[in-house]
């Protein structure tokens, strides 16, 4: 058995085993534990032991302290698994946090085996306090416990995961998100494992790894006066999606990456003419936005091959859409309006077709409720390939698809105003 002082150790994290197949954007997994010692990690704190049992790290101590991992890490997903003793007792996985001599201070995946489960919330430890759920509001607890208060498991490994791109923060315990949320405190710093101080009680992790990320170029706090309210690159599948097919859509590994895809003609009937692929986000409604994403579109050629981009969602007869396309008609490469009778062209401005081509491309959507303007770009942000004003509908929700084709989508970014 490999025993060490704590004080001695190197910094270590501790996070949830949530696997998909493929490796991620900007990297491979990474061991962060090799299960036989503790190089690579270091302890900060004048107390407290660690040491190796059985391919697992073990905590020990009568006061708090944390476990850190040597090197800083930006834009990841973490993994690992953790087992409490019994209660009383607590922990956390720290990540993008900072370390001093006795002392660790920033973000922490909570672990919670108490009544009050709070497993997975998100707690800014020396500084803030409650990120997720908020302590000083009631209803925030109530509905953080109906979504994850069963998740974690008293006397069992549990595992979580933590993605992490840009200010855009996700916790997984056991498969479940329990924490979605945008902060723009820290974005780089250290993996650390806690230790909350029960005299004599020892706390177990295992099975911890990284897999770094990359966060898109384009990717910014703010963008044209609103904040970024949504970061989506399907690195932890698609969860945070509803689909009118869920047979016509699936996660598909690419180039070390993964996309959404949708793979095959929905077998959806909407309610007037309209497009029947769609997949949407779920629980997000904006009303002013900015909308980005990398599109590639897989059918082959002809001059209604397509993909749309829906927004101001309110039900499946009234929504907006744009259908970008390679030849503009009356149907086709133009903003729509879909408001309970089959869709019409809006567009006031529009070029005569778009080209696909092969690969991804960018393309954004810029709108604002108050004046009613709505603009499209594709590739050349500079410049609107389609232009229109319209107020029909405010705040709704946003999504993907393709009239009657296919197509993958990526690294879907929304700054705006919820309602």
């Amino acid at each position: 058995m490999t025993y060490l002082n704590v004080h001695r150790i190197k910094p270590v994290v501790i996070l949830a085993v949530l696997c998909l197949c493929a490796s991620a954007a900007g990297g491979e997994w990474k061991p962060l534990f090799n299960g036989q010692d503790l190089e690579g990690w270091s302890n900060p704190y004048d107390w407290g032991k660690a040491w190796v049992e059985d391919g697992q790290i073990v905590l020990q101590a009568d006061r708090k302290f944390f476990l850190v991992a040597d090197k800083t890490y930006r834009d990841f997903i973490f993994e690992a698994e953790v087992k409490m003793p019994e209660r009383p007792s607590n922990s956390g996985f720290m990540f993008r946090c900072h370390k001093e001599r006795n002392k660790v201070y920033g973000y922490q995946a909570e672990v919670d085996p108490s009544d009050r489960q709070w497993s997975g919330g998100l707690y800014d430890e020396g500084r803030r306090g409650w990120l997720h759920p908020r302590s000083d509001d009631p209803e925030s607890a109530k509905a953080f416990v109906e979504n994850a208060g069963g998740t974690f498991q008293r006397d069992d490994w549990n595992r979580y995961r933590i993605h992490c791109v840009g200010p855009s923060i996700r916790i997984y315990v056991n498969d479940v998100l329990t924490t979605d949320t945008i902060d723009t405190t820290d974005r780089e710093g250290y993996i650390a494992i806690q230790h909350h101080g029960e005299a004599g009680k020892m706390y177990r992790f295992r099975n911890l790894r990284i897999r770094e990320l990359k966060a898109p170029a384009a990717m910014a706090e703010t963008r044209s006066g609103m904040p970024l309210v949504f970061f989506e690159d399907f690195e932890s599948g698609a969860g945070r999606w509803t689909q009118t097919d869920p047979n016509a859509w699936k996660i598909v590994a690419e180039d070390g990456n993964h996309v959404y895809a949708q793979h095959q003609q929905s077998r959806y009937q909407p309610p007037v003419r309209s497009p029947i692929n769609m997949a949407r986000i779920k629980d997000l409604k904006v009303g002013d936005f900015v909308l980005q994403a990398r599109m590639k579109q897989t059918s082959r050629e002809y001059g209604h091959r397509d993909m749309c981009l829906f927004f101001g969602y309110q039900d499946p007869a009234h929504f907006y859409y744009v259908h970008i396309a390679t030849q503009a008609d009356p149907h086709a490469n133009s903003i729509f309006l879909v408001n309970g009778e089959p869709r019409v062209s809006i567009a006031k401005e529009r070029n005569d077709g778009t080209d696909w081509a092969t690969g991804y491309h960018d393309v954004r959507i810029v709108r604002n409720t108050a004046t009613g303007t709505i603009e499209v770009f594709f590739n050349d942000m500079s410049k609107p390939i389609m232009r229109t004003v319209d107020t029909t509908f405010g705040a709704g929700e946003i999504g993907f698809g393709t009239f009657d084709d296919t197509g993958h989508i990526d690294d879907v970014m929304i700054w705006g105003r919820k309602p």
